[in-house]
């Protein structure tokens, strides 16, 4: 092979090698952090992950997935990101965590006419209650021995058996079940909120197995997202509302 061959070879090599070490995002539909419209993704980490792309100087590659299935693919998977994962004891091994989002409360809704008490968990542990089907927050119902415990594919599912009186409440991140109440067309009125029971900060997360370089990519150019004020922009545009 000659010395001209040689090295068209190599760098073949090594262009594939960094294509193939690229991320590729997977998300749920889960305001305020990141949903789709008619107009394209919108939310938090979807903006942050676009500006950071551009940054490195590529194109977003983000694909929509139920949710439970998205983190089962970060987990298993060579390069994929993920979020908004909430970082719990029990993931903390299958994860890097890369980037964080916001601190969120979990949160009980009901029905602004139902006469169950939300603020007491003797109250709601025989009660069906509705929760993110793939969400760790199922284990603090288990916990707390609750009996009857429905599984929805989103949070516009998990609203919808709310509103149709197929459960007595809802357990979610509050900051997210707020915005699915306004971005999914549901009546904010309709809705109240009651007891807090535990909370987690929600990351931007990778398969363990991405590649050192690709990783050091992002978090360098959230870090100067961070310097230039866009994080601090993109997360008063987004939580503000929430707090």
């Amino acid at each position: 092979m000659t010395a001209v061959l040689k090295a068209m070879f190599s760098a073949l090599l090594i262009a594939n090698s960094a294509s193939a070490a690229e991320m590729e995002w997977l998300a749920g539909e889960l305001p305020p952090f990141v949903w789709q419209t008619q107009g394209g993704p919108q939310g938090l980490a979807y903006e942050l992950a676009t500006q950071m792309s551009t940054k490195i100087g590529r194109p977003l590659s983000m694909t929509f997935y139920p949710w439970a299935r998205a983190v089962r693919m970060a987990e298993g998977g060579p390069n994929y990101g993920v979020f908004p994962l909430a970082r719990t004891p029990d993931r903390e091994a299958q994860f890097k965590w890369l980037i964080p989002l916001a601190h969120v409360n979990y949160t009980f809704f009901g029905r602004s006419g139902s006469k169950v008490d939300l603020d007491a968990l003797a109250a709601l542990r025989g009660q069906r209650v509705g929760v993110l089907r793939g969400s760790p927050i199922i284990k603090n119902l288990q916990a707390e021995k609750f009996r009857h415990i429905v599984q929805a594919k989103d949070y516009k599912e998990l609203l919808r058996l709310l509103a149709e009186d197929m459960i007595a409440a809802a357990y979610a991140g509050e900051p997210m079940l707020r915005a699915a109440i306004d971005e999914f067309k549901f009546r904010p009125q309709d809705f109240r909120s009651g007891l807090n029971l535990k909370s987690a900060e929600l990351y931007m997360a990778s398969s363990l197995a991405l590649d050192g370089a690709e990783e050091e990519r992002w978090l360098q150019a959230y870090r100067d997202l961070q310097a230039d004020g866009t994080v601090a922009r993109l997360q008063k545009k987004y939580l503000q509302r929430e707090r």
